[in-house]
């Protein structure tokens, strides 16, 4: 990709452009290129909390990597599993050079191109071959037609033509047209039948255009019949082997047809095939055309359609270590495991051998000389013998192309001079070679590097199954005879809000910087974190992160507010003032219980990469056990002027919660982490979250009889909304009783938690009960609504009496006053006076009684009945069908 880029900065468009402009120039720009974008990468890295050592990082263009990489190559080249060879590769024609196997399985793509069925006569009868090709420009080259030996072929007649293919897929291709069926045989009686070429614009010496047979022609699409392009396929390069078959190359490397092909010369052979299929068309060789839908290799660096192409190149045996891949891998656990034995253990299973050179400019060069005299050939394994080879070694010397082949290198057999391989090679070999030529090993840093190898977990996306991890493992495997790695995590592609892949034309991606200033790392972190398991696929936009933020964040970050006012207003010492656990309030010790739930929920998920469930965990802790329930249930504890013993053990849990919390968290929102513990941090602890061990199990705090009964009280909670739901009477009012009928063993269980219940549901009494039938006649006359879950039901008095009413009244009357303080911007311990007036008089006498009430619950120092109230802020409203006009000023 570095060479790319820069092509395009100098407006380069093939190699001989390169070398005209300069070879060691275009190199320094690639050099300078690499570290364009650092200051971005380090700054981007930074803002979105990723920890890593961007001081010290292991640069694959160093010296030192390069002859670690080259020691390497040459304990391969020792093992004899570095060669030479002429074989069909893929190859790019836009950057000239030959790609391996795992580079290739990273650039697949789903296109659709005509494939056509061609006619090939048979030599000396009225009859064809029918053949299947989705790469027409190959016919070209055509040496062979193939069948399977074992399998039936027919002879038919079809709209007068005599057609031979197989039995299989002539019922399938010519299903409810009618012919003639002339001949049946097997596909090895076949074999060495001769037919005229479609194309003759290179004359082989060799003998070519007859039948042969192979295993690997299949039944599944086409005509069992495989047209045999020896210099454009693996398989058919083999088989050409094994018949002696000529090898026609009439395509350039550049990817265009050679001054042979006349009609098309100078043509890109992908872009010929609309001219060949018309070709056949008039000569009535073309017998069908069809739109074929398939995955076809692109180039990972520059997105060129590859080709196959016979052609030398060096290569690495990994074929004859399959069984030892297969033996490293089992060492490693995956995550999903499925992954190990699936994407990953097939791939290795079939290992091909490593096309390892690069017909290419910048990269780290192959370290292979060659005697121009004796054919010795050597691999060099360190700057020392090259050194000693060297004519003159300069000081300050650079191990890149084209320095390194402007050394004078004598052969140590007879001192002639040596020539380089003009290769570099493949990058991902590079990169494979990080976990011991980052610490230059073996010529430094032994000690580190052995006790650094193997790594404890890497991660990377799913495509890398065939890159990275690929090369990690076989260079590791090569050298060492072990796994590189011991965990690996690999991560889903992420996609936009429509499910489609990100891509540069698409413009369907985010600017991550944008996110970072609108809604902030620690909201895109938790998205990514929570949506979905590490290894699927993630829909990114920014409505979703914007609900995380909302959701999750805020309320986090709200609640942890809530504490620090009061904490701070009340200048609580947790150092001095904390309660012990013992007497504090079952509410109290219940979250720290449930807390601990959490914790180990958490541990265990992440043991398991499971990180959607880890941070599931804390959410619903936070918004439902924290938020919803326990600060919104301990609220009035903090109310109080005195520092009661119940006021300081709230705060005593919540400061224990907040300081845990932010431990927990801090791996997925480092920044609001963070900020939370530096906020209460005290003398004693450690200057960052970062730098604490992270939360183990308190198991002395775990209480599970007291989250089962709280459970059962939350959802009677629940229960009561409903029931007050149905009978239509807000939660603001309050009802006489609640009945609970349940069995003795569960109302000894949530006794103690019954004030709970009670302030939950508004009633002032609840009563336990064995039998409903108790109450039956009093649910027939609705002065009872009932409500029935499991093994408990719940009962409540339906009647609303005056007092009750005038009682939910003056909290409605609460409820306004709070608004009204929160759009002056009120802080909490700031005191108003207020003023009220309502129209109706029955409503106002009622309410005289709850004047003090009000006046507790808004910080009043007065409240009083006035027929024009005035104030700094004055507001009528509606209440039902009750008229109320509030005026409130805040006392200096």
């Amino acid at each position: 990709p570095v060479e790319i880029e820069v092509e395009k900065k100098l407006g380069l468009r093939s190699k001989q452009d390169i070398e005209r402009y300069g070879i060691d120039k275009f190199n320094e720009e690639c050099r300078s290129s690499t570290f364009q974008y650092e200051d971005e990468w380090v700054e981007m890295t930074k803002r979105i909390g990723f920890w890593i050592d961007m001081d010290n990082p292991y640069i694959t263009l160093k010296n030192d990597y390069i002859e670690s990489v080259w020691w390497s190559l040459k304990q391969i080249w020792e093992k004899k599993l570095l060669y030479k060879g002429h074989k069909v590769v893929p190859y790019c024609p836009r950057c000239g050079t030959a790609l391996s196997a795992h580079e290739v399985a990273q650039g697949y793509k789903k296109i659709e191109e005509p494939s056509i069925f061609v006619k090939f006569k048979i030599r000396g009868e009225n009859a064809y071959f029918l053949a299947w090709t989705t790469t027409p420009w190959t016919l070209l080259s055509n040496v062979a037609l193939a069948v399977h030996p074992d399998e039936p072929y027919v002879k038919i007649r079809y709209n007068n033509e005599e057609l031979i293919l197989a039995e299989e897929r002539a019922a399938v291709l010519f299903k409810g047209d009618e012919y003639d069926l002339l001949d049946r045989f097997l596909g090895k009686e076949l074999e060495r039948k001769e037919y005229e070429p479609l194309f003759n614009f290179e004359k082989p010496e060799k003998k070519a255009w007859y039948v042969i047979c192979a295993d690997f022609v299949t039944m599944d699409e086409g005509t069992g019949i495989v047209h045999i392009a020896p210099a454009f396929g693996e398989e058919d390069y083999e088989a050409g082997k094994k018949y002696d078959l000529p090898l026609i190359q009439l395509v350039k490397k550049d990817g265009t047809f050679d001054d042979k092909v006349e009609p098309w010369k100078g043509v890109f052979v992908k872009d010929a095939d609309p001219k060949i299929i018309e070709h056949l068309r008039e000569r009535g060789l073309l017998f069908a055309v069809q739109e074929y839908a398939h995955d076809y290799p692109f180039c990972w660096r520059c997105d060129t359609p590859l080709l196959y192409y016979a052609m030398e190149s060096w290569f690495i045996a990994m074929s004859k270590l399959r069984k030892q891949l297969v033996e490293n891998n089992e060492q490693v656990e995956w995550y999903p495991p499925y992954i190990k034995h699936g994407r990953f253990g097939d791939f290795i299973a079939e290992a091909t051998d490593w096309a390892l050179s690069r017909d290419r400019y910048w990269g780290t060069p192959l370290p292979i000389w060659n005697c121009t005299r004796c054919n010795n050939q050597i691999c060099i394994g360190s700057v020392e013998e090259l050194r000693k080879l060297s004519e003159e070694f300069p000081e300050d010397y650079d191990l890149h192309k084209p320095f390194v082949d402007m050394l004078e290198l004598k052969c140590p057999k007879c001192g002639a001079k040596m020539e380089r391989e003009p290769y570099v090679i493949d990058c991902w070999y590079d990169s494979g070679s990080a976990p011991f030529a980052q610490w230059h090993y073996p010529f430094e840093n032994r000690e580190v590097f052995e006790r650094s190898f193997p790594v404890d977990f890497i991660c990377e996306a799913l495509d890398q199954t065939r890159g990275w991890f690929y090369s990690l493992m076989a260079i590791s495997t090569l050298l060492f005879n072990t796994s590189p790695y011991k965990k690996v995590l690999t991560l889903g592609l992420v996609l936009d809000k429509e499910g489609q892949k990100m891509s540069k034309s698409k413009k369907n991606y985010l600017d991550p910087k944008e996110i970072f200033d609108r809604e902030g790392a620690d909201s895109l972190r938790w998205y990514m974190l929570s949506t979905n398991a590490p290894w699927m696929p993630i829909r990114f936009y920014e409505d979703a992160i914007k609900e995380t933020l909302g959701g999750f964040i805020l309320t986090l970050w709200n609640s942890f507010r809530f504490y620090i006012t009061y904490a701070e207003l009340d200048k609580f010492n947790p150092d001095e003032q904390t309660v012990p656990i013992k007497r504090r309030k079952e509410i109290d010790r219940w979250i720290l219980s449930r807390f601990q739930g959490v914790v180990k929920e958490v541990r265990e998920n992440i043991e398991r990469f499971e990180m959607h469930k880890a941070t599931r965990a804390i959410e619903d802790f936070v918004v439902n056990d924290l938020s919803n329930w326990y600060i919104r249930r301990s609220r009035k504890r903090l109310w109080v002027e005195e520092a009661t013993e119940d006021k300081l053990a709230c705060y005593s849990t919540m400061h224990e919660l907040f300081t845990e919390l932010s431990k927990i968290l801090a791996p997925f929102i480092p920044f609001l982490s963070e900020a939370i513990y530096l906020t209460i941090k005290r003398k004693d602890m450690l200057e960052s979250v970062h730098l604490c061990d992270y939360p183990d199990v308190n198991e002395d705090l775990i209480d599970e009889n007291l989250e089962e009964s709280m459970t059962r009280i939350r959802a009677l909670v629940d229960l009561g909304r409903t029931l007050r739901g149905q009978i239509g009477v807000k939660i603001r009012y309050p009802l006489s009783r609640a009945i609970v009928v349940c069995s003795k063993e569960t109302e000894k269980s949530i006794s103690p938690l019954v004030p709970l219940l009670k302030e939950e549901i508004n009633v002032k009494e609840v009563e336990f009960a064995r039998d409903k039938k108790d109450f039956e006649e009093d649910i027939r006359n609705k002065k009872l609504a009932a409500i029935e879950e499991d093994d408990i039901i719940l009962l409540l008095d339906a009647v609303l009496t005056p007092e009750l009413f005038a009682e939910g009244f003056s909290r409605e009357v609460v409820r306004r006053i709070q608004a009204m303080r929160k759009e002056m911007n009120l802080r909490i311990e700031d005191r108003i006076e207020t003023q009220l007036m309502i129209t109706d008089e029955s409503k106002r006498i009622a309410l005289e009684k709850w004047l003090d009430y009000i006046a507790n619950e808004t910080r009043s120092k007065s409240v009083v009945f006035i027929e024009h109230p005035e104030g700094e802020l004055v507001k009528k409203w509606k209440i039902g069908d009750v008229e109320i006009t509030i005026g409130i000023s805040k006392v200096e």
